[in-house]
């Protein structure tokens, strides 16, 4: 068996599942925590991308809005270390419960 380049075969497997986000704004998920602070991670998670908007999982009402007001501080943090116009907008919605 030949061998097969590593980014050859991985663009076969992004273009057949049919992934063509822009990879780096994945990279978000696991330095979340680093771009945000720890205790706004607490109570925060990145749910899932698309078409440039992060959506983001809060556990509780009062953070939901304290974030409103943190958006703009937040996209220029994902910005410095994830780039430029990473994403349009970041939503928040609450955790569902039950």
């Amino acid at each position: 068996m030949p061998f097969v380049p590593l980014q050859k075969t991985l663009s076969k497997i992004l273009k057949e599942k049919k992934i063509t986000e822009d990879l780096d704004l994945f990279r978000i998920f696991p330095m979340w925590s680093d771009i945000v602070g720890h205790k706004t991670a607490q109570h925060t998670r990145p749910a899932r991308i698309k078409g440039h908007i992060l959506y983001v999982e809060v556990d509780d009402p009062m953070w939901l809005t304290q974030l409103r007001y943190m958006k703009a501080d937040i996209l220029d943090k994902i910005e410095m270390n994830i780039k430029k116009d990473a994403f349009k907008d970041l939503r928040f919605f609450l955790k569902p419960t039950g």
